[in-house]
């Protein structure tokens, strides 16, 4: 079924007081949690098949649905070009919602790329090489493993790997479908973080080729709504895990995680939060660290070693566009704070 497209415009004006999240009304209900951006480019999906174009980093924005996915909830994507993006859908094979979705015309038109209709699996997230033009497709354990697959040739191919070499994992050890960042790759290594077992761990492989792996076993509690929840890096050795009980949104027994040597050691930070919550992405965005979850967002300078809150918030997943920061949350909660407010934020008061 044809959709029309209609294109909002937004006037873009900077609050008074700097460093508030300032709303973007569009007429959607959905809940989002995929969010994206490529140059100008800014793409969010969430529940009811529903996607969100931008080509202009926010000012114009189109909201459309993709025809026949209206049950399905995306909370990954992947921005192959300014024409090609896949969608994933988290939810279970069963069910029909294990399935991948690519457009090849920017969002006119969408083919099935990937349906998975055998029990158990459950699509949490996407890792992608832009150099390699390849990409991971993580699935929750089936026999206490990880699922993993191989995307190659921008999605024209989809294949199986190997992870008979993988740790045997906990009891209900999977990752979270949350904000598509339970994964990273970078420098020719994948690392996954966990949750749903007794313990909160960080897997990394040793090799490309994904045969060995290195567990961070942690003290860290977890059960099954509680856990890590999100990986980013700063650069090739610097990266921050973050987590907590997504039941529990207001408070959290998981720190915030850091390696300094690209996640063969992990401690918590030194200087955590002065509010605990709940953290659903964390981002680096030259200079700050910024963490969000459904109960706040906070920047962190560590030049200065400060944390600033950025106001009412409550968004599920972030992302660093040139000039924004751009959050999306629950029944179509979009915002954006622009960097140059952020940076006043961390400026000496006169």
């Amino acid at each position: 079924m044809k959709k029309t497209a209609i294109t909002y415009f937004l006037f873009l004006i900077s609050l008074t007081t700097s460093g508030q999240w300032n709303p973007i009304h569009l007429p959607t209900t959905a809940s989002f949690r995929a969010l994206k951006s490529f140059k100008q480019d800014i793409w969010i999906s969430g529940t009811k098949g529903t996607f969100i174009h931008s080509h202009d980093e926010g000012n114009t924005w189109e909201v459309k649905q993709v025809p026949g996915a209206e049950n399905l909830d995306f909370r990954d994507l992947v921005i192959l070009n300014k024409k090609e993006i896949i969608l994933m859908s988290a939810g279970s094979s069963e069910k029909g919602a294990a399935k991948l979705y690519k457009t090849k015309d920017g969002g006119h038109t969408w083919e099935l790329l990937f349906d998975i209709k055998e029990p158990k699996y459950f699509f949490d997230a996407i890792a992608w090489d832009y150099k390699k033009r390849i990409g991971f497709l993580l699935s929750d354990p089936i026999d206490k493993k990880f699922v993993l697959y191989k995307i190659v040739n921008d999605g024209t191919k989809i294949e199986p790997i190997n992870l008979a070499n993988f740790p045997t994992l906990l009891p209900r050890e999977a990752a979270f479908a949350a904000s598509g960042s339970s994964i990273i790759w970078l420098n020719n290594t994948l690392q996954i973080i966990s949750g749903g077992g007794n313990k909160a761990r960080i897997f990394k492989s040793e090799k490309a080729d994904l045969a060995n792996w290195k567990i961070t076993n942690t003290e860290i509690p977890a059960d099954t709504s509680s856990g890590f929840f999100t990986i980013a890096a700063k650069n090739k050795t610097d990266f921050w895990v973050a987590g907590g009980n997504y039941l529990k949104i207001g408070s959290s027994e998981i720190p915030i995680m850091e390696s300094k040597d690209a996640g063969k050691n992990w401690s918590p930070i030194k200087n955590p939060p002065p509010k605990n919550y709940y953290i659903e992405k964390v981002i680096w965005s030259k200079p700050f660290w910024i963490v969000t979850g459904p109960a706040g967002s906070y920047a962190f300078d560590p030049k200065i070693k400060k944390w600033i809150e950025l106001g009412e918030s409550h968004f599920h997943n972030i992302i660093a566009t040139q000039q924004k920061i751009i959050g999306v949350g629950v029944k179509g909660q979009i915002g954006y704070l622009l960097k140059k407010d952020l940076n006043k934020l961390f400026l000496p008061k006169k």
